[in-house]
């Protein structure tokens, strides 16, 4: 900024300069009141304990997950009935609970009867949604491990374990919860 073009009646940098104090130039939307009160909540997210959790780009939110199947039966762009957003989430918890073959018992009932197929796809989507989630899992471990080789101080940087396999998450196994 150009103080020099300021008048010391507004200008609370050259105020401060003559008040012999520090002037900060950062813009603040929040009332000091209120980043105050807020300071606390974003030191426990920002704490390394908590961080930890998210080291290998996984999500802090268990939630995460779930919305992404709801979502992509509902989609947020398109417009639905409550009683499809209900039958959506009801779907949802099933896939996410049990995997895709959950479905398999609703569907017999409502047409007395699933064929082979069905029963074989809904079983290659269980499994290549493991498939997929220990291998976004595998990559980000490696990605973690060659940051960590490549930084200088490893003190500094939160540790991950050496054994990949109990770092894999099966969250997204059908069953896990």
């Amino acid at each position: 900024p150009h103080h020099e073009w300021c008048s010391p009646s507004y200008c609370g940098y050259l105020q401060a300069l003559e008040k012999g104090e520090e002037y900060d130039h950062t813009p603040h939307s929040l009332p000091l009141k209120i980043m105050k009160a807020i300071r606390p909540v974003f030191e426990e997210l920002a704490h390394p304990d908590t961080l930890k959790r998210v080291l290998n780009g996984d999500s802090q939110n268990a939630n995460e997950s779930f919305h992404s199947i709801l979502w992509s039966l509902a989609p947020k762009n398109r417009y639905s009935t409550g009683v499809m957003i209900d039958l959506c989430a009801a779907m949802a918890v099933s896939f996410y609970n049990d995997g895709y073959q959950s479905i398999i018992p609703v569907l017999a009932k409502l047409t007395g009867n699933t064929g082979f197929f069905t029963r074989v796809g809904m079983k290659r989507l269980d499994e290549r949604r493991i498939y997929y989630e220990h291998k976004r899992k595998r990559k980000a471990v490696q990605k973690s491990k060659q940051n960590e080789e490549t930084s200088d101080s490893l003190s500094d940087r939160m540790s991950v374990d050496d054994n990949r396999d109990d770092q894999l998450d099966d969250s997204y196994i059908p069953g896990a919860y």
